[in-house]
């Protein structure tokens, strides 16, 4: 009858109680009730993380074209003026084509100069 004891003591001790299992319940029902609860401020967080992510790319872009423009504005001026300085070189040499070279010819003996005395 001793093993018969055990036996029963050891099943009871197995089985939950309806007060067990109600806590059981009530401790599953409460943590899918935070999951749930965070799941819902995550989500809420991410809309607000790319909300803000699209605004400051939109900046960027903002910038980025007009920074394309401010550039490329300036390239055209650069052109333009280098185009101008070209055009009235060619004139100079036009009128003056003695001088011109031997002005070329001057700055040449003289970057020869330069050049060659380091070979010495």
């Amino acid at each position: 009858m001793e093993n018969v004891e055990t036996t029963d003591k050891a099943t009871a001790a197995q089985t939950p109680t309806s007060d067990t299992q109600d806590r059981l319940k009530a401790a599953r029902d409460y943590a899918c009730a935070q999951y749930e609860k965070l799941r819902r401020l995550t989500s809420e967080q991410m809309a607000t993380v790319r909300k803000y992510t699209s605004e400051q790319m939109d900046n960027v872009r903002k910038y980025t074209d007009e920074a394309r423009g401010q550039i490329n504005a300036g390239w055209d001026v650069t052109c333009a003026k280098a185009k101008d300085l070209h055009e009235a070189g060619e004139e100079y040499v036009k009128a003056n084509p003695t001088g011109s070279v031997l002005g070329a010819l001057g700055v040449g003996i003289i970057i020869g100069l330069l050049l060659g005395s380091g070979r010495r």
